[in-house]
C-alpha cells in the first residue's frame, strides 16, 4: 500500500473522530485512539477497585469503547497516565503527586478507597519489602522511619522475597495480606485510614464529565457491592472469597481532600 493511501485513511479516520495524530519532534507522527470515542483505564491488580465495573459500564452507556490496563505496580501505571498511554488510571497519590510535579499533564480528580495495606510476615526485625514509590513504602516509612526497605517490581516478587527469607516482612496491598494469612503469615500492623489510590485523568479530557459519571456509577457500587465484587473477580482473576474478605479491609469513599493530603504530605517531608 502507497504512503499516499495509508496518509488518506488516516486521514479519513480522524475525520470519523476514530484516531487522534500528533506531531513529535522532526518528521515524526504519534497516531492513538481518539479519546472522543476511546478511553484506556489503568488499573493494579488489587482487591481496591471494585467500583471501576460499574464505572467502566456507565462510561459505555455514554457511548464510549473502553479497555482496563491491569499493572503490577503504580510506578508503571503513573507513568504510563504521564505519558499519555493510557488516559485514566487509579494508582498511590504519592506516585500521582511526584509525577504530576515532572510532567503535569493529568489531574487528580478523586478518591476511591482508604486503607487495606498491611505489613504481613514474621516479624520487623530484618529487611521490609516494598513497590518503590508506592502508598505502601510511604506507609512503612511514616510508621517506622529506622526500618529498612527493599524495593521490588511486583506483589509477586514481594511474595517471593518472603518466601525464601530474603525479607522477614513486606508492605503490601489487599488481597495479598488476606492470602498470605491463609498460608500462615502474621499482620504484623495495618494500614487503615490513609488514602491509597487515586484516580487521575489526562488533562486534555473533560473532568468534570467524567467526575459526574464516576459518582453517580460510585454510589451504584456502594449500594450493590457483593455485584459489582463478583464481576471485578472475573476482571482482575482474583477468587471471589477472597476478594470479598479482603474488601472489608477498605473504606471506600470516591471524595478526596487533597490540598488537605498534601499539606500533611509536606509536614512529614515528602512533599516540598
Amino acid at each position: 500500500m502507497s504512503k499516499s493511501r495509508v496518509s488518506e485513511i488516516l486521514s479519513e479516520l480522524e475525520k470519523d473522530g476514530i484516531i487522534e495524530r500528533r506531531r513529535l519532534i522532526g518528521k515524526n507522527l504519534a497516531i492513538r485512539l481518539s479519546s472522543s470515542k476511546f478511553l484506556s483505564i489503568g488499573i493494579i491488580k488489587a482487591a481496591e477497585y471494585p467500583f471501576v465495573v460499574p464505572f467502566v459500564r456507565s462510561l459505555k452507556d455514554k457511548g464510549f469503547i473502553v479497555d482496563v490496563k491491569i499493572y503490577n505496580n503504580g510506578l508503571d501505571l503513573t507513568r504510563d497516565l504521564a505519558t499519555g498511554k493510557i488516559d485514566m488510571g487509579f494508582s498511590p497519590l504519592v506516585t500521582q503527586l511526584i509525577f504530576q510535579k515532572i510532567f503535569n499533564d493529568f489531574k487528580i480528580i478523586a478518591g476511591g478507597a482508604r486503607g487495606g495495606g498491611a505489613i504481613v510476615g514474621n516479624s520487623l526485625d530484618s529487611y521490609i519489602g516494598s513497590t518503590a514509590l508506592s502508598s505502601m513504602e510511604l506507609w512503612t516509612m511514616l510508621f517506622d522511619p529506622h526500618l529498612d526497605i527493599v524495593e521490588y517490581e511486583s506483589p509477586e516478587h514481594l511474595i517471593m522475597s518472603l518466601n525464601t527469607k530474603r525479607t522477614n516482612a513486606i508492605s503490601i496491598w489487599e488481597p495479598y495480606p488476606t492470602i498470605l494469612t491463609r498460608n500462615g503469615y502474621k499482620i504484623l500492623h495495618r494500614f487503615d485510614e490513609h488514602n491509597c489510590c487515586t484516580l487521575a485523568v489526562n488533562s486534555r479530557l473533560d473532568s468534570e464529565f467524567l467526575l459526574e459519571i464516576y459518582y453517580d456509577s460510585f454510589q451504584k457500587f456502594l449500594s450493590q457491592k457483593d455485584r459489582w465484587i463478583q464481576d471485578y473477580s472475573n476482571l482482575v482473576g482474583i477468587e471471589y472469597n477472597i476478594l470479598k474478605e479482603a474488601t472489608n479491609n477498605y473504606i471506600f469513599d470516591p471524595i478526596i481532600d487533597l490540598e488537605y493530603i498534601k499539606k500533611n504530605l509536606r509536614r512529614n517531608n515528602v512533599l516540598v
